[in-house]
């Protein structure tokens, strides 16, 4: 195994998610997992949401995730719970839990996620 240096806009496999409901639209860069560059235990990369965009509501079962807001800020909704979030701050979502993020600002969010193990992203 070797170490990878990566650019989420030239090195990672393009999903566009929410195409079909208006306001989950959302580019992810999905830049580690086994297939891209044979990651055994993490899947990773960034979604970036424009102002009012937001993900579906959904889980990753049996697995943890970590985000991070690179840049902008948000809410992240979870258990009839809504938590805002700032530029630089982490999230630690547990196991299974449902969460959507909420773009609220004025500019882009950037959110780097990371889950282990490795499970799958969310279809819408």
């Amino acid at each position: 195994m070797k170490i990878h240096i990566l650019n989420p806009f030239e090195d990672s496999k393009k999903i566009w998610l929410g195409l079909d409901t208006p306001g989950q639209i959302r580019k992810v860069f999905r830049m580690i997992d086994h297939e891209l560059v044979g990651s055994k235990h993490f899947v990773g990369g960034l979604t970036i949401f424009e102002p009012g965009e937001s993900s579906s509501l959904h889980n990753h079962p049996g697995s943890e995730e970590i985000d991070i807001a690179l840049k902008g800020s948000g809410l992240v909704f979870s258990e009839g719970e809504t938590l805002p979030f700032r530029e630089h701050d982490f999230m630690l979502i547990p196991d299974g839990v449902e969460h959507q993020h909420i773009n609220n600002g004025n500019e882009p969010l950037w959110l780097v996620w990371i889950y282990g193990p490795p499970g799958e992203l969310p279809r819408t």
